[in-house]
C-alpha cells in the first residue's frame, strides 16, 4: 500500500515528538523532590493562674501603686519545643504590644538555651521598652508625622499608656546549631509597623498572649 507522502511525513512527525516527550519524562525523573525538613514547634503553655495582667493594677502610676500597697500583676508561661529541639541551640523570645489586631515593632526579651523554660514576668516589664507603631518618615503630604507611643509611662508619677484589650504578644525565633536561623514571624516592612511580627504564628496557640483586661 502506498502512503501519501504528506501523511508519511506527519507520522514521522509525531513519533519524533513522541521519542522526544520520553526522554523529557526520564530527565524529569532524574531531578531531586524538594526537601522538607520539619522544625520543632513550641506551644507555649501559660499558667492558669497567671494567665493575664490585671489592667486596674497594670495601668496606675508607680507612685500610685507604692502608695497603695498593691503589686503589680505577674503573667507565666512554659517554653518546650517539640520533639527534636536537640537540634536546636537557641530560643529567641520576643515581645510586641498589641491593639486590636495591630502589633508594634517586637523586641528582643530573652535567649533561652535550655528546656522546659519557665518565663515569669509582671506587667512593668513586660511593657518597657514597647511601642505601638515604629517611626514614620516625614514626606511632603505629611511633614510632621505623629511620634511613636510608648507603652509604658515617662514617670513614675505617670499612668501606663495602655487600654483595657491591650495585649502583650511574645512570639519566637529559632537558632539552629548549625548555624541556621528558622524564621517564624517575618517582619513588617509597612510604614508605621517597620519591625512588627508577621504570619499565623503572632496569634494563640503559637505565641503567649498577655492580655490587660478587668
Amino acid at each position: 500500500m502506498n502512503i501519501p507522502m504528506n501523511k508519511y511525513f506527519t507520522r514521522f512527525f509525531l513519533l519524533l515528538v513522541a521519542v522526544g516527550s520520553l526522554a523529557s519524562c526520564r530527565e524529569s525523573s532524574k531531578i531531586p523532590a524538594p526537601a522538607i525538613e520539619s522544625v520543632p514547634l513550641i506551644i507555649p503553655v501559660i499558667n492558669p493562674q497567671k494567665s493575664y495582667f490585671d489592667y486596674t493594677t497594670s495601668r496606675p502610676s508607680t507612685n500610685t501603686i507604692k502608695a497603695s500597697g498593691a503589686s503589680r500583676p505577674v503573667f507565666e508561661f512554659v517554653v518546650n519545643p517539640s520533639e527534636g529541639y536537640a537540634e536546636i541551640q537557641t530560643v529567641e523570645v520576643y515581645k510586641s504590644i498589641r491593639r486590636g489586631t495591630i502589633l508594634g515593632p517586637r523586641v528582643k526579651f530573652r535567649e533561652l538555651t535550655s528546656f522546659p523554660a519557665t518565663i515569669t514576668i509582671d506587667s512593668q516589664e513586660a511593657l518597657r521598652d514597647l511601642y505601638y507603631t515604629s517611626p514614620i518618615a516625614p514626606t511632603p503630604a505629611n511633614p510632621n508625622p505623629t511620634a511613636p507611643v510608648a507603652a509604658l509611662a515617662p514617670n513614675d508619677a505617670t499612668i501606663n499608656r495602655i487600654l483595657n484589650g491591650d495585649a502583650v504578644v511574645f512570639t519566637f525565633e529559632y537558632v539552629m546549631k548549625d548555624g541556621r536561623r528558622i524564621i517564624l514571624t517575618p517582619l513588617s516592612t509597612s510604614s508605621g509597623s517597620v519591625g512588627a511580627p508577621t504570619g499565623t504564628q503572632v496569634n494563640a496557640p503559637y505565641a503567649a498572649i498577655a492580655e490587660f483586661r478587668i
